[in-house]
């Protein structure tokens, strides 16, 4: 057997179900682990089964998952518990590439982090940053985001794979890099949706290009009833 095959030890990963970037991560984290654990996520709210918490574990990553760890599993982790957030540290918790879109934001990008009992708060591993092209859409910006996110899962597994000190290394040159103080939730991404009647023509625009998507669309009150934009 090759030397720095299976030397993760006990491993388990939280992905997105019907993903394929969660799926490529998958099976380079199988590959590096000794015993392997997968849940797939498919949809907020999920609980984690009770045998999950009956193991041991050297690492937990996250990708794409829905699910937030709580420290009753976390305290389960030997080494550490790691998320690739699908964001920048200026953007936190849900919407956040709708919000960098709408605020013209130039660049987007993807964190990796410790995983505590906080939404994005962990202490930063690296960030991979890229440039967002003023007619990128939604749609758009998370391929490119979940392109270069699965490189940077990839690449830092394998390198935790290599020599587990350089998470310290990491984080200890990201010490100066701040979360944004502002965390979005889930009823604030919706109220974004709205359009309001007196909107601008130009606010009108770069809203639509912010929030439209093959599965959610804008929306508007007309006479009290809801109305989604197409």
């Amino acid at each position: 057997m090759s030397k720095n095959i299976k030397n993760l030890g006990t491993v388990l990963f939280f992905g997105r179900k019907d993903c394929l970037y969660s799926k490529r991560v998958k099976n380079f984290l199988q590959k590096k682990s000794k015993k392997f654990y997968f849940i797939q996520s498919k949809k907020k709210g999920e609980k984690i089964r009770k045998k999950y918490f009956k193991l041991k574990y050297d690492y937990i990553f996250c990708f794409r998952s829905f699910y937030i760890l709580k420290k009753n599993l976390l305290k389960k982790v030997n080494k550490e518990a790691i998320n690739f957030h699908p964001g920048p540290p200026e953007y936190r918790g849900i919407g956040c590439v709708n919000y960098a879109i709408y605020e013209n934001s130039k660049f987007y990008g993807c964190t990796s982090h410790l995983i505590n009992e906080k939404i994005d708060s962990g202490k930063i591993i690296n960030i991979k940053r890229f440039r967002i092209n003023k007619k990128d859409g939604v749609h758009e910006v998370l391929l490119k985001t979940y392109k270069i996110m699965t490189k940077q899962a990839i690449s830092v597994i394998n390198q935790i794979n290599k020599n587990p000190k350089n998470i310290k290394k990491w984080i200890n040159n990201n010490k100066n890099t701040k979360w944004s103080k502002k965390i979005r939730k889930l009823k604030y991404l919706n109220r974004f949706y709205e359009i309001k009647k007196n909107i601008s023509e130009r606010d009108l625009i770069n809203k639509i290009r912010a929030t439209n998507t093959t599965k959610f669309k804008p929306y508007m009150y007309i006479h009290g009833k809801k109305v989604i934009l197409e």
